[in-house]
Formats: structure tokens, C-alpha cells, sequence
């Protein structure tokens, strides 16, 4: 059974129990079956649960008096669990001591004196939190329908259906609130998503979604801003349909109402379901500004989509805060690597070189070792380049060759071994992808050897 944000709370507050003996009816309606099994069939329809109101029209209903006597006990009963002096504690105990033996003594209680006993014995296990007995005793009341205003019989129905919520039996409590509908005039936004989360729990999404969205109409109509907990359910379940488009209208409200970071990551994750890269980054780094980003894999995906959209210098700033200030980014090899080759891409040859150094001595990768060669390279240390490139090379592992082998030829150009150079320009003008460039390398190199050679003999 799926778990959501409790739609349902159970207390036992002054809305719940009442001083007087006698509750004035609001409503009137002859006797109903509460309980009869079979009669609700659940998730069969797919409709917005609405208020009934069956009964608007019945005729007032006749029940017995209440004793004098009895009177002075359930009132007193009902002191122990309501009293009216602010300062003394309900005394759910106390209240069922006296309850229990009023039960005790009920072989002449009348129809009404035992809805009243049942009610306030459903009461005091209410208040010490016993809602399997609660529920009993009030199932107890509820049977001796219709004598009872029908405005107490709704609102027990309606404990009894939060009871079940309480006690994680969605099925029972869907049954026995829908039945509760019978005798609303009208939902409140709150009633709707009840609905919601109960059909949510018993995975009937539809009913769940058509609800749902009733409770966020509802309530943005009557100009109020909804919970968080039902934008989040709404969210999921266009989610779960894979209506993103929906979902992300939902989405954008939560962070409006509730700007949180973890909004914005996954912001930023239907943005790139979309396809709407640009959006995506920002959703994303504005996560990482909310501090929403703390976890080596989010931020190195955050790097990656920096150099991704050719703003390398927020690559740099990312990996550097995450390797070096707050430290949860691992220096691996890898991690360097790419902290050097954001470095590099923001034509920061100097500290891509000291990167590219501390990579390489974590790895003997072929990949990682023509790195450090290139940044020799930027960095006019043309021996060395030629050395990484050369080893790099031997070792092997390297996605484009070509590169490698022109790095270790433009570093032997520049020492004006032009023979190595010229050899090195034509390995890499093998490859497809840098003939044109290692060919117009080979002639320049060709030309500077017998333009120097030249020069000697004069």
C-alpha cells in the first residue's frame, strides 16, 4: 500500500465532544444502513467524488428523552473528557470507568440513551488512542439508527472513516466516507483531497488525479494557496501518467509557493526530459545556489552540463568548491581530469597543468596521460609534452590517437626536431578527421626544416 501525506488527523478536541446531553439536529432523515456490505463498489467509476446531500429534504426525527438520571452521568462522563475548566487534564480513563458501569447497568436504557453511551464510550477509546475500540463503540452507536439527530450520525461516520485512514485500512475508510457523502451539503477542498490520497493509496490513480485537481481548484478559486502535500501528490500523479506537461505547470507552482531546492532539481530534470537543455542548466544551478546540490554525482553533473553548454568557468568554479572547499567531490583521477579540462576550456593553461599533474599521478591511463601532454604543451614545456605524449602513446587507451600524436609533434616542432615532428604529423594524418591539418603541418614543418638548414649555411 502506498503512503502519502496523512489526509485524515484524529483528535479529541471541543469539536468533538459537547457539555450538553442532547445535540440539536441539523438534519432529518429516516433510518439508513450504514454498514450493509456490498453496497459501495470502489474504484469502478472513474468520477470526482461530490456531496450527496440524500437527505436535505427528511422529515425531522423523533427519539426518545434522556433520563434524568442518565443525563447526570453522561454529562458527567463527558466532563471527563472535555472539562470545561481549561486548567484539568481530559481523563480518557476515568471517563470509561463510569461509561463501563453505566453499560453495566443498561438493561432499561432507552434507544437514544444508548446512542449516547456508545457515542462517548467511542469518545474516551478515542482519547486514549484505542481506535480499533473506538470504532467499535461507535459502529454500536451507529446501529441504533435513525434514533439520533442526523447531523450526529454524518459526523460519526465520518470519525469512523478517519479511524480506518488512522489505522492504514484505505478500503474501509474510502467505503465508509463515500457513504459519509450521502448526507453532505458540499466538499471542502480539504474533503477532496481526503478522497485523493485514499484512492492514491489504493492505486486508483484516475480517481485520485480527478479528485486531486478538485482540491486545487477549489481552493485556488477561493483564493487560497493549496498545501505543499497537494501539489506534491498532484505532481506525482501526472507524473506516474507521464503527463509532464501537466506535471511541469504543478511543478512551477511548488516552486512559486514553496521554493525549495529539491523543486528546482527536479525542475531541472523535466526541463531535460523536454528537451529544453538551456532551461534544465538553469533549473540546476539554481538548485546548486539553494545549496540543493551536495552529492558528488549531482555536482559532477552539474560540471558536465557547464562544459556541455560552453561555460566552463562555472565547471571550474563547481569542481573546485566541491574538491577543495567542501570536499564532497573525491580528487580521483577522473575528477581532476576534468576539473584540468574545464580549466583548460577557460584558457587557464596554468592550473589546468597543476590539475593535469595531480591526475596523472593517480592514474596511469593512456587518456589521462595525453591530457597532462597537452597541458605541457599550453604551457610551452615542450619537452614535456613530448615525453607524456610519447608514454601516453605507449601506453594506449586513447579515444583520438591523432590528437596524440600531433600533441607529441607540435611539442618536437617547437624544440625544431622537425623530423620527429614531421614523422608524428604524418602517423596523425592517417586518421580522416586530421589529415587536412596534420598534411598543411607536414609541409609548414618541411619548409621551416630547409628554411633553417638555409640560414646555417649562409
Amino acid at each position: 500500500m502506498r503512503q502519502v501525506f496523512p489526509a485524515v488527523s484524529i483528535a479529541l478536541g471541543k469539536t468533538l465532544l459537547v457539555t450538553a446531553v442532547a445535540i440539536s439536529p441539523i438534519f432529518v432523515n429516516s433510518a439508513v444502513n450504514v454498514f450493509a456490505p456490498g453496497v459501495i463498489e470502489i474504484g469502478v467509476v472513474h468520477a470526482q467524488v461530490k456531496a450527496k446531500n440524500k437527505y436535505a429534504s427528511a422529515e425531522q426525527r423523533k427519539f426518545p428523552n434522556v433520563s434524568e438520571s442518565f443525563g447526570k452521568k453522561i454529562t458527567e462522563a463527558a466532563n471527563f473528557l472535555q472539562p470545561q475548566d481549561e486548567s484539568v487534564k481530559p481523563d480518557p480513563r476515568k471517563a470509561m470507568q463510569l461509561l463501563n458501569e453505566m453499560a453495566a447497568n443498561s438493561a432499561k436504557a432507552n434507544a437514544y440513551e444508548l446512542v449516547l453511551l456508545n457515542q462517548y464510550t467511542g469518545y474516551a477509546h478515542l482519547g486514549a488512542e484505542n481506535y480499533t475500540k473506538a470504532i467499535e463503540s461507535f459502529n454500536k452507536m451507529l446501529a441504533q439508527s435513525p434514533n439520533m439527530p442526523l447531523a450526529t450520525e454524518a459526523s460519526t461516520i465520518r470519525i469512523v472513516g478517519q479511524l480506518y485512514s488512522q489505522l492504514d485500512n484505505p478500503k474501509k475508510a474510502l467505503e465508509t466516507l463515500l457513504k459519509w457523502t450521502d448526507y453532505a451539503e458540499s466538499l471542502k477542498p480539504e474533503d477532496s483531497y481526503m478522497f485523493s490520497t485514499l484512492y492514491y493509496q489504493l492505486e486508483d490513480n484516475n480517481n485520485a488525479l480527478l479528485n486531486i485537481n478538485e482540491a486545487v481548484r477549489a481552493q485556488e478559486a477561493a483564493g487560497k494557496v493549496p498545501a505543499e502535500s497537494w501539489y506534491i501528490l498532484q505532481r506525482g500523479l501526472y507524473f506516474d501518467k507521464e503527463d509532464y506537461k501537466s506535471g511541469l505547470v504543478v511543478l512551477e507552482k511548488l516552486i512559486k509557493h514553496y521554493p525549495k531546492a529539491q523543486y528546482w532539481k527536479q525542475l531541472s530534470q523535466v526541463y531535460r526530459m523536454m528537451d529544453r537543455t538551456n532551461d534544465a542548466l538553469y533549473a540546476l544551478e539554481t538548485c546548486y545556489l539553494m545549496d540543493g546540490l551536495t552529492t558528488e554525482k549531482d555536482l559532477i553533473n552539474l560540471a558536465y552540463s557547464f562544459l556541455e553548454a560552453e561555460v566552463p568557468y562555472k565547471a571550474v568554479k563547481v569542481l573546485k568548491k566541491g574538491i577543495y572547499t567542501d570536499k564532497n567531490v573525491e580528487p580521483t583521477a577522473k575528477n581532476l581530469k576534468l576539473l584540468a579540462d574545464a580549466y583548460r576550456l577557460s584558457q587557464n593553461a596554468k592550473e589546468s597543468l597543476v590539475e593535469y599533474e595531480k591526475a596523472a599521478q593517480k592514474s596511469t591511463d593512456g587518456e589521462m596521460i595525453i591530457g597532462l601532454a597537452q597541458a605541457y604543451l599550453a604551457n610551452d614545456k615542450f619537452k614535456e609534452a613530448s615525453k607524456w605524449g610519447r608514454d601516453a602513446l605507449k601506453k594506449g587507451g586513447i579515444k583520438r590517437v591523432d590528437h596524440a600524436n600531433i600533441t607529441v609533434a607540435q611539442a618536437e616542432f617547437e624544440l625544431k626536431n622537425f623530423d620527429e615532428a614531421i614523422k608524428f604529423f604524418k602517423e596523425a594524418a592517417k586518421d580522416a578527421r586530421s589529415s587536412k591539418l596534420a598534411n598543411q603541418w607536414v609541409t609548414f614543418s618541411e619548409r621551416e626544416q630547409a628554411r633553417l638548414k638555409a640560414l646555417a649555411q649562409q
